[in-house]
């Protein structure tokens, strides 16, 4: 009669089905973290474009605005934000519409914001 072997170990199937699950879940989360890094990426340019806007809007509306339209860039920041501002004539004569648009992009891929107020006499 043969006496069994004892020996334990894994066998070469269940390790290679082991280094797939493994390196599909390395997969996935190197995924997870290149989309929340591009993520916040996204965000801190619209929380800069958002700031540049309203500070724009702030330095308009302090006094009462001309109509006309202008546009340029932010200094700074690698002059990657650039403005856009009309200024128009709203119902009351004492009232002007101001509309701000703030553009940045990088690549092919470009964004804005419109940022909308009133300036009063």
């Amino acid at each position: 009669m043969r006496k069994r072997s004892s020996r334990r170990g894994f066998t070469l199937l269940e390790i290679l089905v082991a280094l797939a699950i493994l390196s599909g879940t390395l997969v996935m989360a190197y995924r997870v973290m290149s989309e929340a890094i591009s993520a916040e990426e996204r965000s801190e340019r619209w929380t800069a474009a958002a700031y540049l806007g309203e500070a724009l809007m702030r330095e308009t509306t302090e006094t009462f605005p001309e109509v006309n339209e202008t546009e340029g860039k932010f200094p700074g920041l690698d002059n990657a934000y650039s403005w856009k501002k009309t200024v128009k004539a709203a119902m009351h004569p004492d009232a002007r519409e101001v509309e701000i648009t703030v553009s940045w992009g990088e690549g092919d891929r470009e964004d804005s914001m419109t940022l909308s107020g009133i300036a009063v006499k």
